[in-house]
Parts: C-alpha cells; structure tokens; sequence
C-alpha cells in the first residue's frame, strides 16, 4: 500500500490532483469554497492512494469517502461547535436529527 506524499499534490486553484510514482495525474477533488488543505491533510493521514482511488472509481464522491473514516468540513465542525455538538461526523448526525425531529413536531 502506497501513502500520499505531500509534493504529490497540485492545486490548481479549483481541482486538487495527484500525480502518482508512475506520473499518472489522477483526480482527487474539486473545492469551490475552501477547505482543501483540511481535506488534503485528512487524505494524508488516513487512506493510501490504492484505497481511496479504488472507492473514488466505485463512484464515490470525495466528502462520501472522507467521511466514512470520520471527516467533517471545516465548516461543518465550525458550525456544529457553534450549535454546542460536536465537531464530528455523529455530531452532524445528531444535529440533523434534531431539526428532522423538530420539523416532525410541528
């Protein structure tokens, strides 16, 4: 099993790729808004590059992978610490339960 490196990683503003030790350039993710360094660093510590091409050619989306093994967006954890959950994937969870709950009791 082969580790994401770093210097492997090009952004180009949009779209973060990777270039493998083969030189293959293969598409990781595509960020509108922010948070491809926090993505990126997740990606890093968590999958190697096998595993994680493998579910992305399952037609899994980047987020859907990520977060299997627990990643939120910063975003998502900021607004879940805001709202007194926490920063993580069974805070989001039970954040949106909540408001499902909240709109069934109306």
């Amino acid at each position: 099993m082969s580790t994401f490196h770093q210097s492997g990683f090009n952004f180009d503003g949009m779209y973060l790729s990777y270039t493998t030790v083969e030189g293959q350039r293969k598409f990781v993710a595509r960020f509108k808004t922010g948070g491809m360094a926090s993505f990126r660093n997740f990606l890093i510590k968590n999958f190697s590059i096998e595993e994680y091409f493998a579910k992305a050619e399952a037609n899994m989306s980047p987020l859907e992978i990520l977060a299997a093994k627990g990643y939120v967006t910063p975003r998502t954890a900021k607004l879940l610490k805001s709202l007194g959950y926490q920063p993580t994937v069974e805070g989001q969870k039970a954040y949106i339960q909540s408001q499902i709950n909240k709109i069934r009791s109306l």
